[in-house]
């Protein structure tokens, strides 16, 4: 890309700023939506291709979605950003097929145990199709979405050649954030005028009245992790201050998404931050202490009877006994059905995917995949955790700290995303895995880009 041009990166986020009004406002027929939305993205990525980049980023939180239909367990949605993914891939993959190696391009250590990932998850699915079990288009098109997010981080990591894309990219990620507080705040501060009793915050454009809670809940833990880490690791002032604002903004956004799992991952974060972060380690401690006292005494209302209600009491004849509240009652009975009914049945390759809708990403795997595929999903997320450790032990990044606080916020951040999939299918929702494949992408470049 042509670093003497800065306007084109301003244009490329009102680009994504325009589509995005453009979907949600726009007052086309479909056909015509579909074509002015692939001519905006197709052809200015063919021609520079971090400007598709850019337009992912900021629609990551605010494309809408379409509810197109349902069935007997969930509804059937279709997401404005999974179109402009897939659109955006197209033209890069058209781009880099006429003038680079496709082999070289997508040789990664992440490669050969994705693509048997992906192996293992058809070879389920069709033999649970043999049998008639299984709707096969439902299962296309989720295997279609671990595709996408990992063309994604091809993609990225095909772009970025120099620090100074690294920057821009992350700075657009935390405008994007920045947006969604702003959003989320406001909607906070509307619902407390309005009198409500319950605020759930949820990403915007939601369609489903907070059923998308948990997901801006695995969304900001992310973006938080990310913060923490440069705001640990830069030693500009005036930076650190605007990376304080955006941190208390997005935690009170966090707060109201009253998201239990979410809340869950806030203690392996803070602790991941504190084992790799090499500097103002003791102040992230008493920081993480006094953030937490205050927690127990000033925390909203809502918040502290979401998460005391988790389990209640029942009285009963000899005294009292405790019982799990009704979601996550629902959670583990499922969760027990996958371990002692459904795994012990088909333990290898499992029922084929979007067979079951399972509210875990750990258990939905297990039991759509079976052991063998299990195994592989864990290879890849292990070999990706191994890959960004070992980007910290190369000297440049050890004395940036741009570089170390982005490395050591991405490592804190994917521990969050996999604590937040105990109770959520977080690796399959798209305002989650966008961000961490773009970012996983955006740390691993460090490896070899230009200084």
């Amino acid at each position: 890309m042509d670093n003497k041009n800065p306007v084109l990166y301003l244009g490329a986020i009102f680009l994504g700023l325009a589509i995005s009004v453009l979907v949600i406002k726009g007052n086309f027929s479909p056909q015509i939506l579909g074509f002015l939305v692939f001519c905006f993205l197709f052809i200015p990525t063919l021609i520079k291709p971090d400007i598709g980049l850019i337009v992912i980023i900021v629609s990551m939180l605010l494309s809408p979605e379409f509810i197109v239909g349902s069935t007997t367990v969930r509804l059937v949605a279709i997401r404005a950003e999974d179109v402009i993914l897939a659109v955006i891939i197209l033209a890069w993959f058209l781009r880099v097929s006429l003038t680079k190696s496709l082999a070289d391009t997508f040789k990664t250590p992440l490669t050969v145990p994705f693509f048997f990932y992906m192996l293992s998850c058809i070879v389920s699915t069709l033999l649970a199709a043999i049998y008639g079990e299984i709707d096969l288009a439902l299962s296309f098109f989720t295997m279609l979405k671990y595709f996408e997010y990992f063309m994604l981080f091809i993609m990225t990591r095909d772009i970025i050649k120099n620090m100074r894309q690294i920057k821009i990219f992350v700075l657009v990620f935390f405008l994007t954030a920045f947006i969604v507080s702003i959003y989320s705040n406001t909607y906070i501060n509307e619902s407390m005028k309005s009198g409500a009793q319950i605020i759930r915050v949820s990403p915007p454009n939601e369609t489903r009245r907070g059923g998308e809670a948990g997901t801006l809940g695995g969304y900001l833990i992310f973006a938080m992790a990310i913060t923490a880490g440069l705001l640990l690791n830069v030693q500009t002032t005036p930076v650190r201050i605007l990376l304080i604002c955006l941190e208390l903004a997005m935690f009170r956004a966090f707060l109201y998404t009253l998201s239990r799992g979410s809340y869950l991952a806030v203690i392996p974060v803070t602790a991941t931050l504190i084992y790799f972060t090499k500097r103002n380690k003791a102040v992230l401690i008493y920081s993480a202490c006094v953030i937490a006292v205050m927690l127990i005494f000033f925390a909203p209302k809502m918040v502290k009877e979401r998460v005391m209600t988790t389990v209640t009491t029942e009285d009963v004849i000899s005294g009292k006994r405790v019982v799990w509240e009704e979601s996550p009652r629902e959670r583990l009975n499922s969760w027990k059905e996958v371990l002692f009914e459904r795994f012990p049945k088909r333990p290898i390759f499992g029922y084929g995917v979007a067979r079951y809708f399972i509210d875990g990403q750990i258990f939905l795997t297990l039991c759509e995949v079976g052991l063998l595929g299990f195994i592989l999903f864990g290879l890849v997320l292990a070999r990706l955790f191994k890959m960004a450790k070992e980007v910290l032990d190369i000297e440049d990044v050890k004395n940036d700290g741009f570089g170390s606080g982005l490395t050591v916020g991405f490592l804190a951040g994917f521990i969050g995303v996999l604590f937040s999939a105990i109770g959520t299918n977080t690796f399959l929702i798209i305002k989650i895995m966008e961000p961490f494949w773009f970012m996983a992408a955006i740390v691993l470049s460090q490896h070899n880009v230009k200084r």
